[in-house]
């Protein structure tokens, strides 16, 4: 299979050490790559997991390989690390010459390949234009923040956006599809202590918290396609004039065991000023979730226990 990369460059009017700070150090990888609003900050523990920290949440987001001071280095995207990402510095004109090229697009089902590089290539010129300014100490261009993006987990269609996050989990597909049907398991990776109830599993089907004083829906999610064990679509229930969404459950057998992807999309409906934001969060979101998923079917520790 082709290799498929995403490459993009910018020139740098600072030397090749300080240019490696900025995209190294998580305090200065926060500055240009996250989002003011979000209020978030990076850290990097030692086995080169690189985390956005939110509060006391700690969300592993990539790992940074062995670098090559200061010419080279790979983060690797999780929690898959299906997609890398490496950054060339080369000396040039008294300055740097930043390339970053994505790689591992191959690996994804083949009908979300371009509307995942896409965004991807778009998101890589702003960002970089934003390491720019950060070296230089100037305002930031575009602050909306891109790791949604920048790591892989954002597409885009003529119709749609959508975040979309994937792992792989060591158990059959029929035991991942019951840990995503069956409200009694659903309760304990996504919120343990708040019970689940599911009206039917087929078309129409309405999955929901009982109000425990009224017994009314809440966070109603109905069945819009279900083909056990393969694929689940649910979309919200929600009032006017909040956005309906999409969550799309895909199972593929993989290497033994199942490469589940949740593709969550809506977002072409949220103002354009909005959107960016609640992409950003939801990548995060999501991609917590499918680690809880994973912990709870192969009988581990939830990493996130106090579920979402």
């Amino acid at each position: 299979m082709d290799q498929l990369t995403v490459e993009r460059e910018i020139w740098i009017d600072a030397p090749r050490e300080r240019v490696w700070q900025a995209i190294t150090d998580p305090e200065r990888i926060a500055r240009w790559l996250l989002p003011p609003a979000l209020g978030a900050q990076m850290k990097r523990d030692t086995g080169g997991t690189l985390f956005v920290c939110m509060g006391p949440m700690e969300i592993p987001i990539a790992i940074q390989e062995a670098p090559k001071e200061p010419q080279q280095v790979t983060n690797r995207s999780l929690p898959d690390q299906l997609i890398a990402t490496t950054y060339l510095l080369e000396e040039e004109n008294g300055g740097t010459r930043v390339t970053v090229r994505m790689g591992g697009f191959e690996a994804l089902p083949a009908d979300t390949r371009e509307g995942r590089m896409k965004p991807s290539g778009a998101a890589w010129e702003k960002a970089l234009a934003n390491l720019k300014a950060s070296v230089a100490g100037t305002e930031l261009p575009f602050p909306q923040g891109y790791v949604a993006a920048l790591f892989g987990h954002r597409s885009e269609t003529k119709s749609s956006f959508a975040v979309e996050r994937s792992i792989w989990i060591a158990a059959s597909r029929e035991r991942v599809w019951g840990a995503i049907t069956d409200p009694a398991q659903i309760e304990k990776w996504f919120s343990p202590g708040t019970p689940w109830q599911l009206s039917a599993l087929e078309v129409g089907g309405r999955l929901f918290v009982p109000n425990q004083e009224t017994g009314a829906e809440q966070y109603t999610q109905v069945i819009e396609q279900i083909d056990p064990p393969h694929r689940l679509v649910l979309h919200s229930a929600p009032e006017p004039p909040a956005t309906v969404e999409v969550t799309v459950y895909a199972l593929q057998e993989e290497r033994g065991g199942t490469r589940l992807t949740i593709t969550h999309s809506g977002y072409e409906l949220v103002p354009e000023e909005l959107r960016w934001g609640a992409m950003e969060q939801n990548a995060f979101g999501f991609g917590m979730m499918v680690e809880n998923v994973k912990a709870h079917v192969e009988g581990n520790g939830l990493p996130y226990p106090g579920g979402f």
